[in-house]
């Protein structure tokens, strides 16, 4: 690497040209140009698989470009090493941990430091952590072991590890994705402080309000190419940064004023008096034909919620019952037709080193019955259906989060599930695909599906929701109907009870509408 002269102004933090990285016949990048100055939050946009990852991967040092070369800080790089890029003052945080799941978060925390920067004791490191955690507004329990902290917890450490370095230059893949819309807004408060601070934060997300109201510039990619350099955002808003991202022809309108109201079916998911760890006793009927949305700050009992609505955990008390029959466990729940999308992809909903057609056959019964050719033409046609864009004949862990989602969806979403339990089901994907989501969801309630949502994106949960329910300290929590009350709605996620609105009812002379239980409800994420 060359030093560049003092006597000149300030370079750019990262000035990348004409960078090309092949996979195979694919073309992740194709001649992609991207320049961050310091000082500045720069978004990079663009629809699932259009490389942003791989872009972020080869500054950071992970990836070694086909042809193009990066400079840091206007030293032009001779070799692409993570240690170098992370003395050089890039920091990066992937969409997939790199956490220890046996390890408590503060082993964690050391486990990340540039060498010659270990921490004396436990706790020290503890201290350090929890010192990190308050000053940005990151709380994360410095003595937990990551394999019991939620996904949200998770991805708080994944930031407070690269913060933990100082960097001159944060890159960020999709860093809000598991975080609540406050967390969120937290983070891009952040973000605009260390760049107050002279840093350069480039940031990769898919919520295109983050991007308006938290990035001074945006890069938009398409197809491994460059469509929009380096514009600023203040030129732009939703609609146009939708359309640049995917072109005139391929938007995709989101499902948006939730359904017209219409008969239910019969119960087809039932929750009985169920507790466990932090859930107080809940109950909730969901009815074939019914969308409902559940709502609530990360950390109230949506994952044990989570795991009980699935089999993978068997409650303290109560029942959980489809179609009328008890749920004992994840062989049960497949044979009953009920689709699980997790939260967690890679812990319950992949595994990385299969082939993507053989995570489309997990759970099946006995595959081997159908020739390994039709096997595969089936599973090809799944994936070009859902457009999930990898590798050819890659393993899921080679996949993008938002395509590695694809590939759980088109596994879960097939045929005519009795019901559907999607957790954070649009987690990673851009607006067309969680448009799709959302209407392949509408399709299953349509065809007879109990379908329970759960997530963090408030707007799409009211989008296609017959009822939303709000989680709030694992007790009973409160039931909204259309039209929704947003305020209400805000009050309960905070957990504060309104005198107008707490229970809001629909109106009496809606047909096709079951009255809401005596009880409030409850549903898991």
């Amino acid at each position: 690497m060359t030093d560049a002269d003092p006597g000149t102004p300030n370079p750019p933090a990262v000035a990348a040209r004409g960078l090309v990285k092949r996979y195979g016949p694919v073309a992740a990048l194709d001649g992609v140009d991207l320049e961050v100055l310091p000082g500045e939050v720069h978004a990079v946009l663009g629809e699932n698989g259009a490389g942003k990852t791989t872009l972020m991967r080869v500054i950071a040092g992970l990836e070694v470009p086909d042809e193009g070369d990066v400079e840091l800080g206007g030293q032009t790089l001779t070799r692409f090493d993570p240690r170098l890029a992370r003395r050089l003052g890039v920091a990066l945080v992937q969409q997939h941990f790199t956490l220890v799941p046996r390890f408590t978060a503060a082993q964690n925390l050391v486990l990340a430091r540039p060498g010659g920067a270990r921490l004396p004791s436990r706790r020290a490191a503890a201290h350090r952590l929890d010192e990190l955690a308050a000053r940005y507004g990151l709380p994360v329990p410095a003595g937990a072991a990551v394999a019991d902290l939620s996904v949200g917890e998770q991805q708080r450490l994944e930031l407070l590890r690269a913060l933990d370095g100082d960097p001159r230059m944060l890159l960020l893949d999709e860093p809000t994705a598991v975080l609540t819309e406050d967390e969120a807004d937290g983070l891009l408060a952040v973000c605009r402080h260390l760049a107050d601070e002279g840093r350069a934060v480039v940031l990769i997300s898919h919520r295109l309000r983050e991007v308006i109201d938290g990035a001074d510039r945006v890069t938009v990619l398409r197809g491994g190419h460059v469509v929009e350099a380096g514009v600023a955002t203040s030129g732009h808003d939703r609609s146009s940064l939708t359309r640049a991202m995917m072109g005139a022809d391929g938007v995709v309108e989101a499902v948006v004023g939730g359904r017209a109201p219409r008969p239910l079916g019969a119960t087809r998911l039932s929750i009985d008096g169920v507790r466990l760890g932090r859930l107080m006793p809940l109950d909730l009927e969901v009815h074939g034909g019914e969308i409902v949305g559940v709502g609530g700050v990360d950390g109230n009992g949506q994952v044990e919620l989570e795991a009980v609505v699935t089999g993978r955990l068997a409650p303290e008390a109560g029942a959980v019952r489809v179609d009328g029959d008890p749920l004992h466990g994840p062989r049960q729940r497949i044979a009953d037709g009920v689709a699980y999308v997790a939260a967690d992809r890679y812990r319950y909903g992949l595994v990385r080193a299969m082939t993507y057609g053989d995570n489309l056959e997990l759970g099946r019964s006995h595959p081997w019955r159908t020739s390994r050719a039709k096997r595969e033409a089936a599973a090809r046609e799944r994936i070009d259906a859902w457009q999930v864009r990898g590798p050819r004949k890659g393993r899921a862990g080679q996949l993008s989060g938002g395509n590695a989602q694809k590939l759980v969806l088109a596994r879960e979403l097939v045929g005519q599930p009795s019901v559907v339990i999607a957790c954070q089901p649009t987690r990673g994907l851009d607006p067309g695909a969680a448009a799709t989501v959302a209407e392949r969801l509408v399709t299953a309630a349509q065809d007879g599906a109990a379908v329970l949502s759960g997530g963090d994106e408030l707007d799409e949960l009211l989008a296609a929701a017959d009822r939303l329910v709000v989680l709030c300290a694992g007790r009973q929590p409160t039931t909204f109907h259309p039209p929704w009350d947003r305020h209400a709605i805000g009050l309960a996620m905070a957990g504060v009870d309104a005198e107008a609105g707490a229970t809001n009812s629909p109106p009496a002379a809606t047909p096709g509408l079951v009255a809401p239980a005596a009880q409030p409800e409850s549903v898991g994420r």
